[in-house]
């Protein structure tokens, strides 16, 4: 059995002990999740970037298609115009030509347009989906918050408090006879 300034002393050092051991333990949690969340920050960054960059090489392809379409509607009205032109027809019919010429051109641009709307539409619900996953796994790091130190005296101060009591006798009268309730009671008050 160890004396009761021993027990103390090893108490008070066990106490601080498990103090440092668990603020060690949380700085050690916070610096991972603080890296972790860097590199899901970094990701969500490049992530993001992709998307950006795939969306511009669509804008860069329809925009392609569109020449494309223009062009190929320019050569047509003139090989009509030409061909108009040397059998020496005009009027209505020549309006007409053109303009079917024009309005097949104007459907395959809106198809290039809403293909297009379709793509970045796409494109921006998978920029937002992205972005919630890697905010919603940045939110869900764990986190640890540092331990008190006051809560570990606390603890160590309650435990060496009931050591002591239990170690010590409870002081009894002289006479052998606790004379504590009598003295309190009031013989006064029954009179």
């Amino acid at each position: 059995m160890c004396t009761m300034e021993a027990y103390v002393g090893m108490r008070v050092l066990q106490g601080y002990s498990q103090y440092r051991a668990d603020k060690s333990k949380a700085n050690w949690i916070n610096r991972t999740t603080d890296t972790k969340a860097a590199n899901l920050r970094e990701e969500a960054i490049y992530k993001d970037k992709a998307l950006i960059r795939k969306k511009e090489v669509k804008e860069d392809q329809l925009g392609k298609k569109k020449f494309d379409i223009l062009v190929k509607e320019q050569k047509t009205i003139g090989v009509a115009k030409l061909a108009f032109f040397e059998k020496g027809i005009g009027g209505n019919l020549y309006n007409t030509v053109v303009g079917d010429i024009l309005r097949q051109s104007g459907r395959s641009k809106n198809t290039v347009d809403i293909n297009y709307e379709n793509f970045i539409r796409g494109i921006s619900a998978d920029r937002l989906a992205w972005n919630r996953r890697f905010g919603n796994q940045i939110i869900n790091l764990p986190r640890a918050h540092k331990p008190s130190f006051m809560t570990y005296a606390l603890d160590v101060g309650m435990d060496i408090g009931g050591m002591y009591m239990a170690n010590q006798a409870p002081d009894t009268p002289a006479d052998g006879f606790d004379n504590s309730y009598q003295e309190s009671y009031d013989w006064e008050a029954d009179k």
